[in-house]
């Protein structure tokens, strides 16, 4: 299986179940209330360090990666189960990138630490959350939300605390496999190593057996920070070491070597230079006694201590494993890659014009939850005219110039515009002309009222004057007692 230090995966978190629209049924209840219950949250997908893995082969198999998703809601209130979360082991010393945007979210320097990758989807709610005083008995229930979904890129950046430095055919695989319990494949040709070896070196010491990693960097030629053969790839997994050890060939020029190394390693980052290091002068059973000294003596110009040793014979390993032990500085607290603050970018609600004519409205949180109702459903859609009023859509669509009947499309739904502040204004006006015209209707009824009433009072003036009032000439006209005449002095008869 080959070498991976970087690779490239999919996370997606589960899907949340569905909430579910039921009603309670009972051999005496029939007609129950609402009682659907809710969705599970569907599973999330985690980043694990674990200190058994030394490179991100595990994760090679496959490029997506899914969490369970959760279960749908059940009658009776009854929620759905939760989706199983989705751990992914990974060496320590990795460190994440999201890749969209275009930054590192985290790295995982300790074992047992984790990191969330793609959280999961939300459950949805059941129609028993919306039952109310005015709606009661709702008929739509809340679909889950999908789970994250994200392009990642994996890292490794080896976590050891002696870094092994020099040119290929050095010896760096043969002193690795000496000192610790290493067994890297060993070659006398260059390029034998092609991927870092980690090993663990022990010694006795007062307090017990000591023990420190070991790492094997390959890769490193001239011009390896430009690119150039395999350094760039690995001068990475320098970073994290506290102690180099420059192992340079004593049979060829070793001062030009190590000369050469730091420039490499300052290129690349110029604090490298700066840390605790030292010599290893390898092959010292292939020159001179005085070829030795010599390039001893010169080496020990760059202000380094130095060990002169044979990993052929095994002269010098004892030296070296003391050194390095010696000079090993204490493990500082974890040196984390910094992390960009996530931005939030603000999607707030806009109306665009649809080239078919209609309406396309736009916003994040808006289709979010569009999205997660019936659009077909009656009693869903009017659930959500409530929530398109409380975000001021009614208002920009009336302002962009909609009429009632446009089409108005949000998410993935298309919905019929109705203009409520004109029919609104038309109900007003059309009212106001009807208590309008009941109020001359009124006035008319009223006035023919009092015209009759005075047509009357004109005809009873005739009939009381026709009664006889004392003077009036009917007086003279009317008959005495048995049809005569009475005289007007004369006495009654």
């Amino acid at each position: 299986m080959p070498f991976r230090d970087v690779i490239e995966v999919i996370v997606q978190g589960g899907r949340g179940g569905d909430g579910a629209m039921s009603f309670l049924r009972l051999k005496y209840v029939p007609k129950g209330g609402p009682d659907g219950g809710h969705g599970g949250a569907g599973g999330s997908v985690w980043l694990e360090a674990n200190e058994a893995l030394h490179s991100l082969d595990s994760l090679g198999q496959n490029r997506t990666y899914r969490a369970q998703a959760g279960q749908p809601g059940e009658g009776r209130e009854r929620a759905g189960a939760s989706g199983a979360d989705l751990v992914l082991q990974v060496p320590v010393g990795t460190v994440v990138f999201d890749l969209e945007r275009g930054e590192a979210i985290g790295e995982l320097l300790e074992h047992g630490e984790r990191l969330p990758a793609a959280a999961g989807g939300q459950g949805g709610r059941g129609n028993a959350a919306f039952a109310s005083a005015r709606r009661q008995a709702p008929r739509f229930s809340e679909a889950g939300t999908r789970g994250e979904r994200r392009r990642l890129r994996l890292e490794l950046r080896t976590i050891a605390d002696v870094g092994l430095v020099g040119y290929p055919n050095a010896g760096k695989s043969s002193l690795l496999a000496a000192l610790s319990n290493a067994r890297p494949r060993v070659a006398d040709y260059p390029f034998t190593t092609l991927h870092p070896q980690l090993g663990t070196v022990e010694r006795s010491g007062p307090s017990g057996v000591e023990r420190l990693t070991m790492a094997d960097i390959p890769g490193i030629i001239e011009d390896a920070h430009l690119g150039r053969g395999l350094g760039l790839d690995f001068l990475r997994h320098i970073a994290r070491t506290r102690l180099l050890v420059y192992l340079l060939d004593a049979a060829d020029d070793p001062v030009a070597t190590l000369d050469a190394l730091q420039h490499e390693l300052r290129a690349y980052d110029p604090a490298l230079v700066d840390r605790p290091a030292l010599v290893a002068l390898n092959k010292i059973d292939l020159v001179e006694e005085a070829e030795a000294r010599a390039a001893e003596a010169e080496a020990t110009a760059f202000g380094l201590p130095l060990v002169r040793l044979s990993v052929l014979t095994g002269s010098g390993l004892d030296e070296v494993r003391q050194a390095v032990f010696e000079l090993l500085p204490p493990r500082p607290a974890p040196v984390r890659t910094p992390a960009r603050p996530q931005q939030v970018v603000a999607d707030p609600v806009r109306v665009e014009r649809a080239t078919d004519g209609g309406w396309v409205v736009r916003g994040r949180e808006l289709e979010t939850v569009v999205e997660r109702f019936d659009a077909s459903n009656r009693d869903a859609v009017a659930y959500l005219q409530h929530h398109f009023a409380s975000l001021g859509v009614n208002k920009l669509l009336a302002r962009a110039g909609a009429k009632s009947g446009d089409d108005v499309t949000i998410a993935s739904a298309v919905f019929e515009y109705f203009d409520d502040d004109g029919a609104e204004a038309d109900a007003r006006a059309s009212r106001a002309s009807e208590a309008a015209e009941q109020r001359a209707a009124e006035r008319r009824y009223l006035a023919s009222q009092r015209g009759s009433e005075d047509s009357e009072t004109d005809d009873g003036g005739s009939a009381f004057e026709a009664t006889g009032e004392p003077g009036g000439d009917d007086d003279d006209e009317a008959p005495g007692e048995g049809g005569q005449e009475r005289p007007d002095d004369g006495p009654v008869r």
